[in-house]
């Protein structure tokens, strides 16, 4: 079975999908995708730029896991969607703003934010993580090397 575009917008995807993208990954190890092409029906290679080859690496890794959902996300949004896609609650959202580490304007009484301002505090929260994970490893190693 191949993959099949529903009314709704999902994709289904079969076993065979799932562990090519398993094989891909296993390839590809740790490293990232910076740059992509694909060839269309008539032979045209066309050349996607970096956030189009981060898209489908999100999606290929994500494949063998289980489900993989995709959404485009407005350029403005509220503060409930802004917390939603940083996975924080509400309240702490506001926190980050009143801290001044996430800018965002009024509309009315209500906080409205920038998609962009967003998505710079989602990757600084995500490298955040990483480094303290990468600090803890290296803890972890040096107290394992004292033993």
């Amino acid at each position: 079975m191949a993959p099949n575009v529903l009314v709704n917008g999902s994709l289904l995807v079969d076993e065979t999908v799932r562990r090519s993208a398993e094989m891909f990954i296993e390839h590809v190890h740790d490293r990232n995708i910076t740059a992509a092409s694909l060839t269309l029906d008539d032979g045209t290679t066309l050349e996607l730029d970096g956030a189009l080859a981060e898209l489908m690496q999100f999606v290929i890794r994500t494949l063998p896991s289980g489900a993989v959902n995709v959404q485009s996300v407005p350029s403005e949004m509220t503060s409930t969607t802004a917390a939603s896609i940083l996975g924080i609650s509400r309240p702490t959202l506001m926190k980050l703003v009143r801290d001044g580490l996430l800018p965002s304007h009024k509309v009315g009484a209500h906080h409205r934010f920038k998609q962009a301002d967003v998505a710079i505090l989602a990757k600084a929260r995500t490298a955040a993580r990483l480094d303290a994970f990468a600090r803890l490893r290296e803890l972890d190693e040096a107290l394992e090397a004292a033993e």
